[in-house]
């Protein structure tokens, strides 16, 4: 009986995950979410809601480090909507995934025009200028993400090493991407 209700708990659950895509696209697992976004993608009706669903699914390779997939995704949600900044953010955060800082620099700066006050985009600009050597230019990221966020403890560390003059260590790998981890946000 104890099974019984279990594999029934299962089976409620996936079904409920099933029957909203939207959900699926934004929580669980990156396989799980690109299912979700793809299916959410299908339902959309409008530019904006492909943009969305595209973006979910970048957000969800790059999750996976599948960085060259991200960008697909997120090439196709500025096609649908060059409008949201989201996919702005996010391909320049699988281009830092690739190796390809100043990439990532534009696609941060093209968010940052839609949308000023985004400090994760400011830190991850602040990060991709640390990988080019510029550390001026992400000192002033770094100090903008304090004004925007002044708890924030990562732009507030490394900016202490910073204005130490201490070498950060480059931030863009595919087990580091420019937010810390993959996924990040």
């Amino acid at each position: 009986m104890i099974v019984g209700l279990a594999a029934c708990s299962i089976l409620a659950a996936t079904v409920g995950a099933r029957a909203d895509a939207a959900q699926d696209c934004r929580t669980g697992i990156p396989d799980a979410r690109v299912g979700g976004c793809s299916r959410l993608l299908a339902e959309a009706r409008t530019a904006r809601q492909r943009a969305i669903a595209l973006d979910g699914r970048c957000w969800a390779h790059i999750d996976r480090t599948a960085f060259a997939e991200a960008v697909r995704d997120c090439d196709a949600a500025i096609r649908a909507d060059d409008r949201y900044p989201y996919a702005f953010h996010n391909r320049g955060v699988a281009y830092a995934g690739l190796q390809n800082p100043s990439a990532a620099i534009v696609d941060f700066n093209r968010a940052l025009t839609m949308r000023p006050n985004f400090f994760n985009t400011f830190l991850n600009r602040a990060k991709a200028y640390v990988a080019l050597g510029n550390t001026q230019a992400a000192m002033r990221d770094y100090e903008e993400v304090l004004r925007l966020k002044p708890e924030n403890e990562e732009a507030r560390s490394a900016l202490a090493l910073l204005r130490g003059g201490a070498l950060m260590p480059s931030p863009v790998n595919a087990a580091n991407s420019l937010c810390g981890t993959p996924g990040c946000t």
